[in-house]
């Protein structure tokens, strides 16, 4: 799949959500009825014809995709940070599941919904499979924004998201190098050179789904890549919809950003 051209600099449209199911076939108006099939009698002596196998389609890799949606359950209070992202083709390329919270920790978080974002997070990005792709871990914020960090499966360091003013993020890599920044305002990612490389997008599918997410806890983000990058910096992208989503838009009082 190609990458697309960067868009001009600036805030960026809605997003899309995950595609829609494919149209069903032409309507024929006025052609008569097509008659059953009916199977030819098996020539005597010949057992039935093998079945013809159909090969399993592959789960989506989710380093392989120039457009990831990051789609979060609509909870009326938020508790857990677990998403699922999707490829363009509809299809899950990952999952994302909130570690080591339990239910005296989930009742906590119900009556404090108002420090969301000073949270501590431990998310594990899964494949499909069940194998993990890597970590990602927010420390609790006693002063604003702690530095986050993003892991091997083994736990070593990949990288580091660290809060610039309140302008973004920089991105850095295990020795605390800056090779990009994410710029909250406008979801633009850049790289050393302050290329844009990439976008995200708070996604909105319709104005019913702008209310769904703004009196539930349900979140969409549309991360779009222009070009593939290496390591760290591409697994480091990956987790910037996770840090805005933990560190920014987690507050939630009744759901929503009341």
């Amino acid at each position: 799949m190609g990458y697309p051209p960067p868009p001009p600099s600036g805030p960026g449209g809605p997003g899309y959500g995950p595609p829609h199911p494919g149209y069903g076939g032409p309507q024929h108006g006025g052609a008569p009825p097509a008659q059953p099939y009916v199977p030819a009698r098996p020539t005597p002596g010949y057992g039935p014809p093998p079945q013809q196998q159909v090969p399993q389609q592959a789960a989506p890799d989710l380093y392989a995709s120039p457009i990831l949606v990051y789609d979060q359950p609509a909870q009326f209070f938020s508790t857990e940070a677990n998403y699922t992202i999707w490829s363009p083709q509809g299809q899950p390329s990952a999952y994302v599941r909130e570690e080591g919270v339990s239910g005296a920790k989930k009742a906590f978080r119900v009556l404090n919904q108002a420090s969301q974002t000073k949270a501590e997070r431990k998310l594990t990005i899964y494949r499909p499979d069940g194998m993990p792709y890597f970590l990602f871990y927010k420390p609790y914020g006693f002063m604003g924004t702690p530095q986050m960090q993003v892991l091997t499966p083994q736990g070593g360091l990949i990288g580091y998201l660290r809060k610039r003013a309140l302008r973004g993020w920089e991105i850095l890599t295990a020795h605390e190098q800056q090779i990009g920044y994410y710029e909250l305002l406008s979801g633009r990612v850049t790289d050393w050179q302050q290329q844009e490389i990439a976008r995200i997008q708070r996604g909105f599918d319709g104005y019913g789904e702008f209310l769904s997410q703004m009196f539930t806890g349900a979140d969409r983000y549309v991360l779009q890549m222009y070009a593939q990058q290496a390591e760290p910096m591409r697994t480091l992208i990956l987790a910037c919809p996770l840090a805005f989503d933990t560190a920014v838009s987690q507050n939630r009082s009744i759901g929503g950003w009341i």
